[in-house]
């Protein structure tokens, strides 16, 4: 076995649990899983039972509010951060459904838990301080009083209360979240927010710890000591000289033995904790975890973010760096992730690119769960009733070696038929090939390498340096044609664009020696910022101008927008112009009008960054080139990389 310290059993503490192995799936509640119902929905069952049979020993979800104060089911506040919230667990119809969740999971002898908070009533936190946590697309703030100790009391009386009632249901224990100083215990750790001058506050971190530990304390008498507790903390902040160090978090785990069962270690930020591929390591987070194994404790301790790579866990188990591995966004590209390693079929394993889609697809984008590398996310359960089995073997031509063509064809060949694929240039890729190019995206190179090295190894036919013509699809006498041939650079109507200095942002990639030094880039989207950075970590000076009043509208807010914002802040000789319209491109100048002003920024290059336009025409032309025709990914509209591998799969597991 490859894998013999993930796979092993670890007891929690002084619980008497065993948990069948190392792997956890930290909080993480998709938002397909559930719909109106005021009670677990069938898929979401389905959904946990899934991760549960396919390895995780211990699974979060997000069930109710630790009030127990059910919340009406609106989009508006239903779904907090991609989270599923406020059931009415009281309910005796609800907890119907809770049990048959708990019963599902427990069929493979996994444990199933419930994320929560101790929320303060309205207007009160411990101490007078700002309002709880914002996220950073959010500045509206306000003062809080400090709460008696009878709030405090009564606050971990209604949490008690919900605990109970959990446990009655089946569940196995709660996972209070406790981190970045978003949440009252999280808030009651820190120095920065626990400015209470008696005992529940101050510079002791004892005093600090007391209300957590009290909640933790009357929660087991309630519900039993074989009831787990899992308590996620700041591992190390380091905002404010000794604000929480690595000897607090060590401190931390001896005061809370007996009284929580798993620490959970992650950094200081909610953003930083869901690390994107501007991090230069894989697993930022880990060293926390090893310096609190150095605690005397029989308290467990798990490590978070980034874990997906296989081999890096088994070490961190076999050193005695941790004892459990969370993973959540591993889990969502790879729901048979636990299965995958059992059986040593680690090269299945599709690599997560960290794009946080799955927590939001988009700023302007509904609450939807999608997940870029895995286009089964959500349909999982549909796809009994969307694909049947094949009646005849076809013959099919996919056109294009971009993500939606050798998506198809993968799928297309797996199914059964005879596939070959063409593709005009010498290698597979299409646009992935140049995206993935510069150093932070990493997770998207090794994703394209994946997808490529699949595509070579399927068995399908691939014929590069090869374009596709109506005549060579209609004479080879196929039976369906998919049509993925992309798109091309968009032109915008700008007087001067036809100048030798202006070009486009794959040349910034694909053509560097033609790049001069001082460069700008027309068009602020998540591609003319990206290598706007590129350039920027080369040596360029780059400066970005965008005609509307934001960078990357585009971009989720969830995890990912601030992450990026937070590395072109701390460039320098990076400029960026919002509300900013080009009018004319004369000689090396770009002459720019803002608020009826006009001014002129020297360019030796200018690269154009307006969006892609469908090869829609292009891909037309093959109608009628076999008896069935169907067009998909950039060349039907220009869109993401996620809906490109979604049609590619819908299609090719459907033909």
């Amino acid at each position: 076995m490859k894998y013999p310290y993930l796979f092993s059993p670890v007891k929690v503490g002084k619980t008497g649990i065993i948990l069948k192995n190392r792997l956890e799936v930290g909080p993480s509640t998709p938002v397909f899983i559930q719909g109106p119902e005021a009670y677990p929905s069938e898929r979401m069952i389905q959904y946990y039972a899934h991760l549960a049979k396919n390895g995780a020993s211990l699974i979060t979800t997000h069930i109710c509010k630790s009030d127990g104060i059910p919340v009406k089911p609106t989009t508006e506040n239903v779904v907090l951060s991609g989270h599923m919230m406020g059931m009415d667990i009281f309910d005796t119809k609800c907890a119907h459904y809770m049990t048959h969740l708990a019963e599902a999971v427990h069929f493979y002898n996994s444990k199933l838990i419930v994320r929560m908070t101790c929320s303060p009533p309205q207007g009160y936190d411990i101490a007078h301080i700002l309002s709880r946590y914002i996220p950073h697309n959010i500045t509206e703030r306000h003062m809080c009083e400090e709460m008696s100790k009878e709030m405090l009391y009564e606050c971990a009386k209604k949490t008690v209360k919900v605990c109970k009632r959990l446990k009655e249901c089946g569940f196995d224990g709660i996972f209070i979240h406790a981190s970045y100083e978003m949440t009252l215990i999280g808030r009651c750790l820190s120095k920065a927010t626990n400015i209470r001058t008696d005992e529940f506050g101050g510079e002791k971190l004892e005093n600090r710890c007391r209300f957590p530990l009290y909640l933790c304390q009357e929660i087991k008498k309630a519900c039993g000591n074989d009831f787990l507790i899992e308590m996620s903390i700041t591992g190390y902040d380091d905002r404010e000289e000794d604000l929480w160090t690595l000897n607090d978090t060590i401190k931390f785990l001896e005061l809370a033995d007996g009284y929580i069962d798993i620490v959970q270690l992650r950094c200081n930020e909610i953003d930083h904790a869901h690390p994107t591929g501007y991090e230069s390591t894989a697993r930022p987070f880990t060293y926390m975890a090893k310096a609190a194994k150095k605690a005397h404790s029989s308290v467990l301790v798990s490590t978070i973010g980034g874990n997906f790579d296989p081999n890096a866990s088994e070490k961190i188990i076999r050193d005695g760096n941790a004892d459990l591995i969370g993973m959540a966004r591993g889990w969502i590209s790879n729901p048979e992730y636990g299965q995958l390693l059992l059986e040593d079929r680690t090269n299945e394993l599709v690599p997560c690119i960290r794009c946080n889609k799955c927590i939001l697809a988009s700023n302007d984008a509904p609450f939807a769960s999608v997940c870029s590398v895995n286009p089964r996310y959500c349909i999982g359960d549909r796809l009994h009733y969307l694909t049947s089995p094949i009646q005849k073997k076809k013959k099919i031509a996919v056109i294009g070696g971009g993500p939606a063509g050798m998506e198809a064809a993968i799928c297309a060949f797996e199914r059964g038929h005879d596939v070959t694929l063409y593709e005009k240039s010498n290698a597979l890729g299409g646009q992935l090939k140049i995206a993935s190019q510069a150093d932070f995206k990493w997770p998207l190179k090794k994703y394209t390498q994946f997808l490529i090295d699949k595509a070579l190894n399927t068995g399908f036919q691939i014929l590069l340096n090869t374009e596709a013509t109506f005549n060579i699809i209609k004479d080879n006498h196929y039976d369906a044609v998919i049509v993925a041939i992309g798109a091309k650079p968009l032109i915008p109507a700008i007087k001067g664009i036809d100048k030798t200095q202006v070009l486009y942002t794959d040349d910034a990639y694909l053509h560097e020696d033609k790049i001069g030094q001082h460069v700008v880039i027309i068009g602020g989207g998540e591609v003319g910022v990206e290598t706007a950075l590129y350039l920027n970590g080369h040596g360029k000076e780059t400066t970005i101008i965008e005609k509307q009043d934001m960078l990357m509208p585009q971009a989720s807010f969830e995890h990912y927008y601030y992450l990026v914002e937070c590395e072109w802040e701390k460039r320098n000789h990076f400029h960026i112009h919002v509300n900013t319209q080009v009018t004319q491109i004369q000689n090396n100048q770009v002459i720019c009008e803002k608020d009826d002003q006009t001014f002129c920024i020297q360019a030796d290059t200018i690269l154009i960054s307006s969006g892609y336009k469908a090869k829609s025409d292009e891909a037309y032309l093959f109608g009628g080139s076999a008896p069935q025709y169907f067009c998909i990914g950039d060349c039907q509209k220009a869109r993401s990389l996620q809906e490109a591998i979604r049609e590619g799969f819908a299609i090719g597991s459907s033909i």
